[in-house]
């Protein structure tokens, strides 16, 4: 679930717009984010975290290292987060995104909030600044797609998860949109 998202920085894209320019002026030669962008795990992207309720636009690479292997943990169960180690003492962020794509019989979907241009995906990030997406169980409206989602934000909800990692924000998003992928 969750293998790749989108971000689009087109007119009608503004909060996205914004938070792209946040995360460059830290960046001389920018980002490398164009009109829209397909993000792939195990690459940097555009995250945002909180400190003493002050946000941190940044960069992050998208998967945790697995102990004796090279491959990346790109996603969290929620339901079961409390009860693995390796997530513990991981800190709270969200990934921007306008949208996020699932496999179905080979055919790929585009999926997103109905009510939301901009969501925000609840994440964890380690003290190497690796991260990963919080999952939980799909609604109803794409079940039929895949039985797994990430945990959707709005802007507010976002801000609560970064300063205050609350586990009752782990639900699935219920007003979801999907559309076969071009």
């Amino acid at each position: 679930m969750c293998g790749r998202y989108i971000i689009f920085t087109s007119e009608e894209y503004q909060e996205m717009k914004s938070i792209l320019k946040e995360i460059e002026k830290h960046f001389k030669a920018g980002i490398g984010f164009e009109s829209s962008h397909e993000v792939f795990p195990g690459t940097s992207v555009p995250v945002i975290r909180s400190e003493g309720n002050r946000a941190f636009y940044e960069m992050s690479k998208w998967g945790l290292p697995m102990y004796n292997s090279s491959k990346l943990i790109i996603n969290a169960r929620g339901e079961t987060i409390n009860e693995k180690r390796m997530f513990h003492n991981l800190k709270p962020l969200v990934f921007p995104s306008n949208g996020y794509f699932e496999w179905h019989e080979k055919v790929k979907y585009f999926l997103k909030p109905k009510d939301l241009d901009t969501m925000y995906f609840a994440g964890l990030y380690d003290k190497d600044n690796n991260s990963v997406i919080i999952t939980t169980q799909s609604s109803e409206s794409i079940s039929n797609i895949h039985d797994r989602m990430p945990v959707i934000l709005n802007r507010e909800k976002a801000r609560i998860w970064m300063e205050t990692k609350d586990y009752s924000l782990i639900l699935p998003y219920l007003n979801m949109i999907y559309k076969k992928a071009v």
